[in-house]
């Protein structure tokens, strides 16, 4: 499209130069500049056949092609939204993305950036199995589906058993894999902290890997040997989660059910005083919601449903026959 008596004058061409820089730039997407080529070919084909000696439809026509080129354009350069990672399930004060906050529900993508203010934070869940906590003044990124990079304060990662996939945390210049696990990454100051609830992670140091099981917590700072130390399941450290539990739903459920989603909560362990005991409350169906209860809020209000009561101990709850 060069014979410029047949097709093109040099005002056409500096008007197609003028569209071309106009056309913001991002990934190219082939099939897109595919169809623009073709819609341009076909209008040079129509042209061809229609040739007529006025230059002003000479003009016109290439006008047309220039604008269908830019329009082309457009289309093959338009950028590629990135994949939706995860949603925001539960949030007590603020959370921002972007310099604006976010409200429960929102789709959260790969890249995105999010802080929890002072006294906020979040509930992020990725799968069935697998949900993320975000601790006050928290900044994380989230890379990708099976990353997450911690830049400042405490995230809680929570896989249940037998969720396929793997993820990792990095914060600090270490690796955190988890291998079956509900445990806590903390990078304030110049101190990382790795603390594991249930299960086992593999830290990746660059020097060497470590791994720490449940009930141990790995203090790491440059320069210095890992210190390790024992952190019970139910320790206060943990209190924080309770103001961000995973939603549960109630109703059809059976209280052996709900009591199971408590020790998870609470790390606290629940015991039952006998076989009798434990079958009624397998067979026991709950009603209701305990919706933005904490878990020791929802228990208190289960129990009040059934024949049955909860006796606090030293690291967790016996249940047995209600007393009355």
């Amino acid at each position: 499209m060069t014979d410029k008596d047949d097709n093109w004058v040099a005002t056409d061409e500096a008007r197609l130069a003028r569209l071309m820089r106009a056309v913001p730039r991002a990934t190219p997407d082939p099939a897109a500049r595919a169809r623009a080529f073709d819609a341009v070919q076909a209008e040079w084909q129509a042209q061809q056949a229609l040739r007529a000696p006025r230059t002003a439809h000479r003009r016109w026509t290439a006008a047309a092609a220039a604008v269908v080129l830019a329009a082309g354009a457009a289309l093959w350069m338009r950028p590629v939204a990135t994949p939706a990672i995860a949603s925001l399930d539960r949030v007590h004060g603020a959370v921002i993305a972007a310099g604006a906050p976010l409200a429960v529900g929102a789709t959260l993508r790969g890249g995105a950036t999010l802080e929890t203010a002072a006294d906020s934070g979040a509930l992020l869940r990725y799968s069935a199995g697998l949900t993320l906590r975000l601790d006050a003044g928290t900044r994380v990124t989230l890379v990708d589906a099976a990353t997450l990079r911690l830049g400042a304060g405490q995230v809680y990662v929570d896989i249940a058993p037998g969720t396929a996939g793997d993820f990792t945390v990095q914060a600090a210049g270490a690796r955190v894999r988890h291998l079956g696990t509900r445990y806590a990454v903390d990078a304030r100051g110049d101190a990382l902290r790795i603390a594991v609830r249930e299960g086992a992670v593999e830290v990746d140091l660059r020097a060497r890997p470590e791994r720490a099981v449940a009930g141990e917590m790995l203090l790491v700072r440059p320069g210095e040997p890992v210190v390790r130390s024992f952190l019970a399941a139910d320790d206060p450290q943990w209190d924080w989660l309770a103001r961000l539990p995973t939603p549960v739903d109630i109703e059809g459920a059976s209280l052996a059910d709900f009591l199971r989603w408590y020790a998870d909560e609470t790390g606290r362990a629940v015991d039952y005083v006998d076989a009798d005991t434990r079958a009624r409350a397998a067979s026991a169906v709950l009603h209701g919601s305990v919706a933005g209860l904490t878990p020791a809020e929802a228990l208190a209000i289960v129990m009040a449903s059934v024949d049955l009561a909860a006796e606090p101990r030293s690291n967790g709850i016996v249940v047995g026959p209600a007393h009355h």
